[in-house]
């Protein structure tokens, strides 16, 4: 069931988080009418976001529909641009 399909989404945000290890992985957070969820992608997961031009993960799949996600798509993507583009020194 998807469960996104269904219920209006009040908020959707996301941007880059960094764990102890230094790596960095995406974090959304999705508020529905009646459900919340914070979800932290794996730096691995977050590096295939990249690779496949931010198709949306599974994980996401249930509480977020298409039409939303692709009206996201262009900043994820930026966002991750960021951090997959910028050299390391």
């Amino acid at each position: 069931m998807n469960i996104g399909k269904n219920l209006k989404i009040k908020r959707f945000t996301y941007r880059l988080r960094q764990d102890k290890n230094g790596d960095h992985y995406a974090w959304f957070e999705i508020r529905l009418q009646r459900q919340s969820s914070k979800i932290g992608l794996t730096p691995a997961d977050t590096e295939e976001l990249w690779i496949t031009n931010a198709e949306m993960p599974t994980v996401v799949a249930d509480l977020v529909d298409d039409r939303t996600w692709d009206a996201h798509r262009k900043p994820i993507l930026e966002m991750l641009a960021t951090h997959y583009l910028t050299p390391f020194y």
